[in-house]
């Protein structure tokens, strides 16, 4: 090979080393760490790997101010299509792999079962995480961040505080926010609301482009008198567009354009920055998380200069978890192997980093007071937190936008 031919680690290694600092690229060469975190190598996942290792960055400042060395990892780069059984052959002293965020379950269930390893699973929220339960061997995959199914029950919950029992819901089958409208459905009717449809399903597929179609989901709105149509679609998405006009000009809803009330399953980012509309909207202020969010947070501020998100939070609790694996010699578990993550006690209470860090090195079990999620972590679960949804309002920034306060609800 050239030695000018393109690298695909060499732009993610940069990152590292801006993000984290020399500790990381040396370490990299180490030949026999115990702790590996892998990083996806494409091009596309520039964004995402600079999110986590921001976090991660972030992280391992809180674990110098404690007076503790940082966690020494082996960094490796993931293709796409390349499996961690590939990059990763058997190592004695190698105990815990970090997955990159939303990485293949399947892949590396069995990188843990042929190599007897515990994955660390940073970040998986989508459709992903629902085939863990599926998986042999589970016991040994530990997610860090709750599932998308808490943000989904926060937006029901806030929904139902408003009076709004009674909704129709629509999604555009080719929008992300469609693989949560039956979600939303199953958690709404087991709190007692009701959902209207003609259709067979009590989701109405709408494909925007299609006028009959349309027509027809406008003309069941309508006999339905259903005060509140849940939207599973961008809340600048071609069927939330044209919804939203038809609405305004009386052409939409029983009560338009006053009624129905709209409910968005998008992610909080998008629902930022929302038209002012004569009716009411409600949606996700922020995702399920952890109580030491706001510390994270201001931490990320000051060193990034932008609020942070999900995905930097799992690279925050990410950097104090290995630190904590490292702090002390691992616990066994029953079948007498080293268990990298048999500390963690997700019942008892939660307790800072250096407290964490002090407890670890006494050899005991304890919960970290994480950003992320409850820490309530176990192997093959999700764990929890909290997330607020409620009444959405335009930004005050833009003119045509109305003030921006927000009635939340929360839920844990």
């Amino acid at each position: 090979m050239s030695s000018s031919a393109p690298r695909p680690w060499f732009a993610w290694s940069c990152v590292v080393a801006a993000a984290i600092g020399c500790q990381a690229i040396v370490s990299s060469a180490l030949p026999r760490q115990r702790v590996v975190v892998m990083l996806p190598s494409a091009s596309a996942d520039a964004t995402l790997r600079d999110r986590f290792l921001q976090g991660y960055a972030v992280g391992e400042a809180t674990v110098r101010d404690c007076g503790h060395p940082v966690p020494t990892v082996r960094w490796m780069a993931l293709r796409p299509d390349q499996s961690p059984l590939e990059q990763l052959p058997r190592h004695s002293d190698q105990h815990l792999v970090v997955a990159p965020p939303s990485a293949d379950l399947r892949a590396f269930s069995d990188l843990s079962q042929q190599n007897g390893l515990s994955v660390l699973l940073p970040y998986q929220r989508g459709e992903s995480i629902d085939t863990l339960r599926g998986l042999k061997g589970r016991e040994k995959l530990w997610p860090l961040v709750p599932s998308i199914q808490e943000d989904v029950k926060a937006t029901v919950e806030a929904t139902l505080k408003a009076g709004w029992d009674r909704a129709m819901v629509v999604a555009d089958p080719s929008a992300l926010e469609a693989t949560l409208s039956m979600a939303f459905v199953d958690h709404y009717e087991a709190s007692g609301g009701l959902v209207e449809s003609y259709e067979p399903t009590p989701v109405q597929q709408v494909d925007p482009t299609d006028g009959q179609r349309l027509d027809r989901f406008r003309k069941d709105m309508t006999w339905s008198w259903a005060g509140t149509v849940v939207v599973a679609d961008q809340p600048d998405g071609p069927l939330a567009t044209r919804l939203r006009r038809e609405q305004r000009d009386g052409a939409f809803g029983g009560g338009a354009p006053l009624t129905p009330n709209w409910v968005y399953l998008s992610d909080s980012a998008t629902l930022r920055d929302l038209p002012q509309v004569p009716w009411q909207q409600l949606g996700l202020e922020h995702p399920a998380r952890g109580d030491d969010w706001l510390a994270f947070a201001e931490a990320f501020n000051r060193r990034w200069g932008h609020t942070p998100d999900l995905l930097a939070a799992a690279g925050y609790d990410t950097a104090r978890v290995l630190a904590l694996v490292e702090a002390a010699p691992l616990p066994v578990s029953d079948d007498g192997l080293p268990d990298p993550m048999g500390w963690v006690s997700p019942d008892q209470d939660a307790v800072d980093l250096c407290s964490a860090l002090r407890q670890r090195q006494r050899g005991e079990s304890l919960r970290l007071k994480a950003a992320a999620s409850d820490f309530r972590l176990r192997g093959g679960m999700t764990p929890s937190g909290q997330a607020a949804a409620g009444l959405l309002m335009a930004t005050p920034s833009d003119p045509m936008k109305a003030d921006g306060k927000r009635a939340d609800a929360a839920t844990g």
